[in-house]
């Protein structure tokens, strides 16, 4: 295998680190990048006919091979590629010249090992004779230089600088051919295990050694697309001891993690077909690289830059029962985990993975209404018209179980247009059916719902409910709290026919006494019943204390100006609280799910790309959001036709022992995140716990 080592369980940050490229350490065009042993990073400065090196932490660069324009040995024309072995000699593959140079430490002039000769930059069927070549991997013992001949569109290995051999290749789409074949990697220590990037196929080709055709481990022989088990225009590749490929998605301006075997990969830097310069994204990744510690580099070439994608690694906890054989694992964090971490990707728990929209046990239609219980049920209310049902998905499980199927219409047993739902601790199930203008309590089991408020009508009456848009019930008083959009005002029922306001009435507006469009609504009841409004209309989010007359913007901008920057929200339209007073927000315009930190000026954004989208990264017009008992953040993946989790990776304050500690007739387990506290329920009365990375 490989001997670059990854952590299995490794997930990179969502924004990356500038470590080359900017104020003081400007590049032009870097194509490649390597990291060594020691977290030195040395750049292929294309622009600039030079190699620099990045000492560990250091913004300052070193000139380590400085060139100029030209055919000479002491210059380049196209620098394509670029390797290095165990002495510190640096080899340079040059495209036009179609020849690559060793140039040795504190060298002016580089050597002649690869290429070079009278055949170059033609074909004429000698094995030696290069055209274009796009890529190369040095033997780290042998020191033979495996090249890929781009325009010959074969894979060619120089054993000296005046001898090669073909490996493999010929210019088509079959199993034993390529075309425009890029970047290569040779898995040493599986035998010589060759990865073939073939660009023009837009695949990743594997070949066995002594094999005489390859098998494609990545894409789709020529279709290219931005799917997950698609490439387009791929450039480089980089395997770990794991078998995970790491391969440079150009077109896709992304980088994959892809495991050999699997039917497709996970985007682990990048956002898919989107080019920019912020932290996230990329424009024309063209290497990646990593250094001993698993975080990710990447030659951003467009941008100027090398991006670091720092990497945490989850070991797992595995909780095993004392009588019986039943094993459970949760990831929680190692030292080198800065902050808490939610997975890129989201786990489809309700609906289609792919947004198919539908109405049968597998499948969901709009779904925009989620609750979730105790015990990590998720209760999942979607509409087709006539047609209301809700559906509760067990742990584990994607089938649903329909526990309310009614129709459009004002009886008890039905509903007119449902905007909010709450699960009490008794399970019971609290619907706000704005349509009819009431709120119904469903007993478990129920076939039909008890009307707790109702009135209907337009007027200045508090006990209104022409357009409730969101409730929250008091565990301990039953009071029912309302979010009116229409009246611009929050009102608390503590009767079935009798309201009093606790916010707003002012009027709909930006003032700091005034909503406008309020759609979400959470009380904190730990804090004096202290509660908080996603106040739409007004892009932010609104902190009341009990009894005030003003609010306080939290979140957002207090002037209602919207935006897409991290201390702007998009129309937030819903919203809950962990228990360190940390905000999560669906921030729906900009299709993602942002964290706000108690007295923070800006949010940071843990589900969604802010690019809609169907990947498991992306989400389209989210709507409600919730956490389980583990921390992972539940979202209603509205015009997706889907119910997404995002994962706890990695937290910093969740720690793990050698040591096993034994439960005695315990049913949780409660674990503190840098920002969440949760309760992870056991079902066993007995069990030893175990860590293992």
């Amino acid at each position: 295998m490989s001997t670059l080592s990854i952590c299995p369980t490794a997930v990179w940050a969502l924004n990356a680190t500038t470590v080359v490229g900017s104020i003081g350490t400007l590049v032009k065009t870097p194509v490649t990048i390597i990291v060594d042993n020691n977290s030195n990073i040395y750049v292929s400065d294309t622009g600039n006919y030079r190699v620099l090196q990045f000492p560990a932490n250091s913004t300052t660069g070193i000139l380590r091979i400085n060139g100029s324009s030209g055919t000479g040995l002491n210059q380049f024309s196209a620098m394509t590629d670029m390797g290095m072995d165990a002495n510190g000699n640096i080899y340079i593959l040059d495209k036009t010249l179609s020849r690559v140079t060793k140039w040795t430490p504190g060298s002016a002039s580089g050597i002649l090992v690869a290429g070079g000769g009278p055949f170059n930059d033609y074909y004429d069927g000698h094995v030696d004779s290069m055209v274009q070549p796009g890529g190369m991997f040095i033997e780290p013992q042998s020191l033979f230089i495996w090249i890929a001949d781009t325009n010959n569109s074969r894979i060619v290995k120089w054993v000296n600088s005046s001898t090669a051999l073909t490996v493999c290749g010929s210019y088509g789409s079959n199993s034993n051919q390529f075309i425009n074949p890029k970047g290569i990697f040779v898995d040493t220590a599986a035998g010589n295990t060759l990865y073939v990037v073939d660009s023009g196929n837009h695949r990743i080709q594997m070949w066995l050694p002594g094999a005489t055709s390859g098998e494609t481990v990545a894409g789709i022989t020529g279709y290219r697309g931005a799917g997950l088990n698609q490439l387009w225009n791929p450039l480089a590749i980089v395997v770990d001891s794991n078998q995970n490929m790491y391969i440079a998605d150009v077109t896709n301006a992304r980088i994959l993690q892809w495991k050999v075997g699997a039917s497709f990969g996970m985007d682990i830097a990048g956002t898919t077909q989107t080019t920019g310069s912020l932290s996230n994204l990329l424009f024309i990744p063209s290497s990646v690289s990593f250094d001993p510690n698993g975080s990710l580099f990447v030659a951003d070439t467009a941008n100027y830059r090398v991006q670091k994608f720092a990497v945490s690694c989850p070991i797992n906890i595995s909780t095993t029962t004392v009588s019986s054989v039943v094993t459970t694992t949760m990831p929680i964090s190692t030292s080198n985990c800065a902050t808490t971490v939610w997975a890129l990707n989201a786990t489809t728990i309700a609906g289609s993975p792919i947004g198919v929209a539908g109405y049968t046990s597998k499948l969901l239609y709009y779904p925009q209404v989620i609750a979730v219980d105790t015990n990590d049920s998720i209760y999942v209310l979607d509409y087709k018209n006539p047609y209301f049902r809700m559906q509760i998905f067990y742990p584990g499980s994607q089938l649903g179980t329909t526990i309310i199927n009614t129709t459009s219409g004002a009886g008890l047993n039905q509903f007119s247009d449902v905007t909010a739902v709450e699960i009490d601790v008794s399970g019971n199930i609290y619907i706000l059916d704005a349509g009819n203008a009431r709120v119904t309590k469903w007993a478990p089991g129920a076939s039909t719902g008890i009307v707790v408020i109702s009135n209907n009508g337009l007027g200045n009456s508090h006990n209104l409910l022409s357009t409730a848009w969101d409730l929250f019930v008091e565990p301990n008083t039953s009071y029912i709290w309302i979010a009116d959009p229409y009246h611009c005002w929050v009102v608390k029922w503590i009767s079935p026919l009798s309201a009093i306001l606790v916010a707003g009435g002012n009027g709909c507006g930006v003032q700091a006494n005034q909503f406008n469009g309020l759609i979400g609504l959470f009380v904190d009841t730990s804090d004096s019943n202290t509660f908080y409004v996603a106040d739409s209309r007004n892009n932010r989010i609104q902190k009341w204390l009990y009894g005030a007359s003003n609010g306080t913007t939290v979140a957002g901008q207090s002037s209602g100006v919207s935006g897409s920057a991290l201390n702007q929200l998009n129309y937030p339209d819903a919203l809950t609280m962990d228990t360190n007073k940390s905000l999560y927000i669906v921030d729906s315009g900009n299709n993602r799910i942002v964290l706000w930190l108690l007295g923070s000026t800006s949010g940071i954004v843990i589900a969604g790309l802010g690019i809609i989208g169907v990947l498991p990264s992306q989400l389209y017009n989210p709507y409600g959001v919730r956490l389980d008992s583990t921390g992972a953040v539940i979202v209603a993946d509205r015009n997706n036709n889907r119910i997404q989790r995002f994962a706890v990776l990695c937290s910093p304050n969740m720690t793990s022992s050698s040591t096993a500690s034994v439960l005695t007739n315990s049913t949780s387990v409660a674990a503190t995140l840098q920002n969440t506290t949760i309760t992870v329920p056991l079902t066993t009365n007995s069990l030893t716990t175990s860590a293992s990375e």
